[in-house]
């Protein structure tokens, strides 16, 4: 058996401009490298080099260069150049920085064993929902305006390792190697290269793909990406079906995404959605029909004195019973192909029958996605405790230098409400608002407790020298309030007018919430990288 072609050595010249460099990735039917284009000031390149170079095969790089031309997103590479050099064939293209999925789900699962997980042993997935759907609904609005072409263009090997993760965590659909046109009318038999076992759907092996198999293929994607366990090979699936549940492999998922998946994952491509915008819809929000279900009319009801209410009241419909998808016909597998048993049929009970949804365990609780914490609500619960501890600290204490413990501790409750804020996800200008809330809650708090504090002293007060001398002085509130020492600086001097003391008190409070503004961004940066770097259980990109 021939070995692969030997790789170029790096510092090899193609074309007139373009410098080889690293070896990024290879395979049999060609490699990729990091490259420069010296024309366009040494621009860091990717450059497919393809090992085929007959007509066949280079009518297959063009095609991809063609999409990529004529499609601009920043969810796709731009190719820059196509070219034929040394007996093979070569694409110019953006070098894309950061790691594709598969790499990210490696540094997350225990011993680096992507796709071997067992049912009902994990809490949580390696991966949220909120950031898979983050990476991957501009994808598949990628997807579905190539799908919207016409002809349509379908990819035919999206999965994980075809996803790249940017530092920026924006993600980019990249090897368009397999793209082809969509005719429903022609059947091409499709090559062994590609077929990705989990990935790719039963008609992809039979040589007839549609836009549904790109839907496939990208459920397959987010299933190990929410699970750790590879789907079953849709060869297998169509004799006998072992896909699990996605719920059964992690229970943190929710009921309308379990939906989504497995409706895409059906082994027919008839069951799945029509299009990619549908399967991002359903991915996005589960749908609300409660006020959608059927009604029907009772019989007249006997009234107590025997004669019939005319008016017929209205009831719910019973539960529709048990529907029972029926795969259409498969068609004839492709030559050298072994024959296999017809598909058995799976009734399935109406989501409305079962609560939750009839493929998963009942006795699960299902844990609904929760809404990221308010800037005003942790502002203003971290704000009223500094206001509360700081106002008793100044009230209660005599010595001034507790002033400055009291503005360096609201400094720390404010950073404290920002990282609250993002800690679990969201911009960290999020920690900003949380900030400016925290202030003016501190503030009124602050004042309210020291007020009630000074009341108290000053009444305490009063009630010793009334207590000394037998009787209370007609200057008793001006003595109590002499002897009254706290740690807030003395006001200043009477002299000053009272506008000016406004514009002080203006400019004073202006400050103030200025910096509360900048501790509570602080303190959103924090709890941003905590939600990178910890949140999310282990190093992100």
């Amino acid at each position: 058996m021939m070995g692969l072609p030997s790789t170029l050595p790096p510092g090899t010249v193609i074309g007139s401009s373009y410098i080889i460099g690293d070896l990024i990735n290879r395979g049999g039917f060609g490699a990729v490298y990091r490259g420069t284009d010296t024309s366009e000031g040494n621009r860091p390149v990717a450059i497919k080099e393809t090992y085929d170079v007959t007509p066949a095969a280079r009518r297959q790089a063009l095609m991809e260069a063609s999409v990529l031309f004529t499609v601009r997103s920043k969810h796709l590479p731009e190719v820059y150049d196509a070219l034929e050099a040394n007996g093979r064939f070569y694409l110019v293209m953006q070098l894309i920085e950061g790691q594709d999925l598969l790499q990210l789900l490696r540094k997350r699962v225990p011993g680096s064993l992507v796709g071997e997980q067992e049912p009902h042993q994990l809490v949580e997935g390696p991966c949220e929902e909120q950031e898979i759907l983050e990476w991957l609904l501009p994808v598949m609005d990628v997807l579905q305006e190539l799908h919207s072409r016409n002809p349509p263009i379908m990819h035919r090997d999206i999965k994980p390792g075809n996803i790249i993760l940017r530092p920026d965590r924006s993600a980019v659909l990249v090897d368009f190697g397999l793209t082809k046109l969509y005719d429903p009318k022609v059947s091409t038999q499709t090559l062994v290269k590609a077929v990705t076992e989990g990935f790719s759907p039963l008609e992809q092996y039979l040589g007839k793909t549609s836009p549904q198999s790109d839907i496939y293929s990208l459920a397959a994607t987010i299933y190990l990406l929410l699970t750790n366990r590879r789907p079953p090979a849709a060869v297998n699936r169509g004799v006998n079906d072992t896909l699990i549940a996605p719920r059964l492999l992690n229970p943190s998922i929710s009921p309308y995404i379990e939906r989504a998946l497995l409706k895409s994952l059906s082994v027919q491509a008839d069951q799945r959605y029509q299009s990619m915008r549908e399967f991002a819809a359903a991915l996005r929000a589960p749908a609300f029909t409660a006020f959608a279900d059927q009604t029907i009319a009772g019989p007249p009801v006997q009234s107590v004195n025997g004669q019939q209410n005319s008016t017929p009241i209205v009831l719910p419909a019973p539960p529709p019973p048990p529907r029972v998808y029926m795969p259409a016909p498969r068609p004839q597998p492709a030559a050298g192909y072994q024959s296999y048993a017809p598909p058995r049929v799976y009734p399935i009970p109406a989501p409305s029958a079962v609560p939750g949804y009839g493929m998963a365990p009942q006795q699960q609780v299902m844990m609904p996605l929760q809404a990221l914490p308010s800037a005003s609500g942790r502002g203003c619960l971290w704000g009223m405790l500094q206001g509360l501890l700081a106002g008793l600290l100044v009230a209660f204490t005599p010595q001034q230098s507790y002033f400055a413990l009291a503005v360096v501790m609201g400094f720390l409750f404010f950073i404290i409400a920002g990282f609250a804020t993002t800690r679990k996800g969201g911009s960290s200008f999020r920690g900003v608002w949380a900030g400016v809330w925290a202030g003016i809650s501190s503030t009124v708090v602050f004042w309210l407790v020291y007020g009630i504090g000074y009341v108290i002293l000053l009444t305490s007060r009063i009630q010793s020298l009334a207590s000394s001398r037998g009787r209370l002085p007609s200057d008793a509130f001006q003595i109590a309030q002499s002897h009254i020492h706290t740690a807030l600086p003395p006001p200043g001097s009477a002299s000053t007018s009272t506008q000016q003391g406004l514009v002080n008190l203006a400019i004073l409070v202006g400050v103030a919430l200025f910096t509360a503004a900048i501790m509570g961004w602080f303190g959103g940066l924090f709890g941003r990288w905590w939600y990178n770097s910890v949140g999310r259980k282990g190093p992100r990109p």
